[in-house]
This record gives structure tokens, sequence and C-alpha cells, in this order.
């Protein structure tokens, strides 16, 4: 099917995506409870794809970032977008995807050249975790995930250099029926770009050829996960697209959030909460520092008094400590390991009451993370797909730009700032400088636009344009007395 006879035969010519409905609250639950899912129809099982990306690497040509990219690896480049777009009468920003699929084949052409070297392929990994819900789904001016159409323009310049061989993949976007009813599967087909998915229950149904394994023999939490192929197969391009929105964990969530859509169900988990680690991902304890809760606590304490802002909004950490803070936690998990029936879940709903599920969240989740892109190998290229930004009471807006470069810190600290974040006061940003990973300090990193006439040096980050997306901190509106 081409290009032109798939847009007519997908959403906005026939109704086929299901109608939006609003999700139920969330329940508790072991990870022993969940059943074994197939994946959604259509969906490549990791071992398909990989099969897919060697058998058709005959003849592809690995692309070569610009010069001023590889020569800067600490900077940041800023493409504007020059999307025009209006709203309806609802305030719903019109559909503007043949401009948006227009700036991915632009923002292809600006970063990347014909390299001269002859390998595997691209693997590109996009954040689809969301907005594929709706009849015309895949043409909404979304503010929730990257488009799919940026992703086909960008596959549309690197076919034209010569990157023949190109793959997507995801972790849970295909096991949820809109997605595949939105045609995005469809859309990629027509690129010739397969979408593989590495949402698989229980963990023991993927194969040991899936993956590639890490360790992290000092991760505060993690010391040893997995990443599935082919992202960093031997010489695979792998280009890290993330979406800018905000996020009640990281605050933002971009380009280091993304990573854990490279990681298998489970191990990608990053976000679990303090008490649902053991709940639902018992099985991967024995790879996480056993000693990681009394670290995260420590450094929880030690960044509440350094003045990390939203860092005990709620009091969950003074309710945690008048329950009997860790020793009654523990205590509780064994009763929970050992007990069954009503007993098991009285104990569970104890856990919860003594440690609500977001306190330690944003320390937790940032020191794994951390863990991990400490010792993975960076990807190639890293991406904010920034047209319609996200934020919080602020809804969807139009943004109208594209942070790149090879420093997920920098980008990510660089795009918060056009967010209308300080990316200096952004804990998970201030964590990974801490770590020495990456510089979170807009006025120590270099900041270009790059357009047709090559790259500019912006001489102040405060001439930038800014949107300022708010911030969603546990969805907590009133802010009572804090414990720090």
């Amino acid at each position: 099917m081409n290009r032109r006879t798939f847009l007519k035969s997908t959403a906005l010519g026939s109704s086929a995506a299901l109608a939006s409905s609003k999700p139920g609250l969330s329940q508790i639950q072991d990870v022993s409870l969940q059943n074994t899912k197939t994946l959604s129809k259509g969906a490549l099982r990791i071992e398909d794809g990989v099969k897919l990306f060697l058998k058709n690497n005959e003849g592809n040509t690995t692309p070569s970032l610009r010069e001023e990219i590889q020569e800067n690896p600490d900077a940041v480049f800023i493409i504007m977008a020059g999307i025009n777009v209006s709203r309806d009468e609802n305030g719903v920003w019109n559909h503007c995807h043949d401009q948006i699929e227009r700036f991915g084949k632009r923002v292809g052409q600006l970063v990347f050249r014909k390299g001269s070297k002859r390998g595997i392929g691209t693997f590109i990994k996009p954040n689809f975790v969301s907005g594929f819900r709706g009849e015309d789904a895949l043409f909404q001016s979304h503010g929730g995930r990257v488009h799919p159409f940026f992703v086909a323009g960008l596959a549309d310049a690197l076919h034209e250099i010569g990157n023949s061989n190109i793959i997507a993949g995801a972790r849970g976007g295909m096991s949820h029926e809109q997605f595949t009813k939105s045609g995005c599967k469809d859309l990629f087909n027509t690129m010739n770009m397969p979408l593989i998915e590495a949402n698989i229950q229980p963990f023991s149904g993927y194969h040991r050829r899936e993956l590639i394994w890490h360790k992290n023999h000092k991760g505060l939490v993690a010391q040893r996960f997995c990443t599935y192929k082919p992202a960093f197969y031997k010489d695979t391009t792998f280009i890290n697209i993330a979406h800018a929105h905000t996020h009640k964990v990281g605050h933002t969530t971009l380009t280091i959030k993304n990573i854990q859509g490279i990681m298998p169900r489970g191990y990608g988990h990053i976000c679990d909460s303090w008490t649902s680690m053991d709940l639902w991902r018992r099985q991967f304890r024995k790879d996480f520092n056993p000693d990681y809760r009394v670290e995260i606590e420590k450094q929880y304490v030690r960044h509440a008094n350094m003045g990390y802002k939203h860092w005990d909004d709620g009091g969950f950490y003074k309710t945690y400590r008048a329950s009997g803070g860790y020793e009654a936690f523990i205590e509780t998990l064994r009763m929970f390991e050992i007990s069954r029936g009503e007993k098991r879940n009285r104990a569970r709903e104890k856990l919860y009451s003594i440690a609500d599920s977001r306190i330690f969240w944003a320390e937790q989740w940032a020191q794994r993370i951390m863990d991990c892109i400490e010792v993975m190998p960076p990807p190639d290229i890293n991406m904010v797909e920034g047209v319609f930004g996200r934020g919080y009471n602020t809804g969807v807006m139009h943004t109208d730009f594209l942070t790149t470069g090879k420093s997920m810190v920098a980008v990510d600290a660089v795009t918060s700032w056009l967010m209308g974040h300080d990316p200096r006061e952004l804990p998970y940003l201030r964590i990974a400088k801490e770590r020495g990973i990456g510089e979170n300090d807009i006025e120590k990193i270099s900041i270009f636009l790059l357009d047709e006439n090559g790259p500019f040096k912006i001489k102040d980050y405060r001439d930038l344009p800014r949107h300022f997306l708010g911030i969603n901190n546990n969805n907590i509106k009133e802010l009572g007395p804090r414990f720090f």
C-alpha cells in the first residue's frame, strides 16, 4: 500500500478506531496475578523484528551526523518547526500532519549526512506511550507522544541518503487495541519500517537472544538490567526521540525517561513506586541493590535538605516516619510475603498506608534511570519533538520546536528551559549532574539554532522563546505543611 492510498483508507476516510473512553483507576495487584497476554494483532515480537533487521541490511548505508553535532557532543541544537496551525471551534488544534511530516524530513536533512560505511541499519525509539485514542488518533495534534508523521518524515530523509534499513520499537503501546486501530503500524509499513513490541508477560516469555544485558555493580538501585535488540546491536544507529511534555515523576519527561522504552516489560517499569516494586516486580529484585531502600531514603533526605523543589509536596515523608518508617515498612512487607488470602490483603493495604505510592518516587526513579544510562551505550543522537507540548493545567500548546544533541542531560536541560522550567532546579537533572552523567546548568551548555544556513550559536539563552507548561507534581494542588 502506498502512502496516498493509506491516507485515504485510514481514520480520515473511514472511522475504524476506538472511541475515547475515560480510564478507571488502576487496581493494586501482585505480578503473580497478571495473566499471560499475547501481543496485539500484527505486532512483531523482538526476535521477528531482529530477523527482518538482519535480513534487510544488504545495501544499507549508515547515516552520519552532521559535522557540527559530531564535534560538539555536549551542545544542543534547536530547530524551529515553523508549523502554521489554528484551533477549531472547541479550542482543539487542527490536523497538520502533512506539515509535521515535512518537518520530520527537514530535521533528517539538517541532522544527518550520507555516511561512508555499510552498517546493519537504524533503530528509532519514539515516545509512543499515549495519544492513540479516538477515530482520528493518528492525525491529531497531540501533546502526549511523538507525532507518527514526524517519524515518517524523518525516515524519508534517511532513505534518501541510503539508510534503507530502519526499524522502530515500542514497549507497551502496541498492547492496546486503540494503537493497532489507529493505523500507526500501517503508516510505518508504507515506509518499509517494521515496528516491534517489547511488552510480553510474563518476563520468561522473552527469549535470551532478544535481549542485551548490562551490569552496574555500583548501581544505587539497579545493578543488572536488560535492553532489547536491536537498540544496541553492533553497528546499529540508535535514534532516541522523546516528546515535550510534563510528568508527575520527573516533572519533564524527555530523552532520559524515553530510555525506559528500550527495556522490556518489567525492567523498563522504572516508574514503579516504593511499594509496587515488591508487589509487581518481585522477580526482578535479584538484580537490585539489596539495600536500595536505605540508600534512597538517605539520598532523599539529603536532597530535601539541599532545597530540592517539590520534594515533599503532600507531606508523605512526615506520615511515613510517624507510621514507623523503614522498620515498620519492612516488617509489614515480610508479613505480606508470608501471608495468604485476607491477611495478605490487609498487609498490602498497610504497606500503602505506611508509604504512600508517591513517597520517594522522584528520587527512586531518577537514581534507577541513572544507574542504567551510566553504563549502557549512549544513543547516537537524541531528539525531543516539541511541535505540540503538553503541560499541566495548560493543555496542549503549539510550542513549535525540536531539540537535538548527543547528550541526553544537555538536551533535556535545554528542552526543559524552553518548556518554562529552570533545569538547574529539576530534581532528576540535578541528580544526573551530581552523578557526573551530564550538565544541567543552561549557562554552561552551548546552544545553537540550526537551519538551512547552518548552526548559529545563541549568545544568551534568555533570548530563547519559552512556553510555560506548568508542573504536575503528583496531582497535588493544595500543599500542606512540609516535613523539611
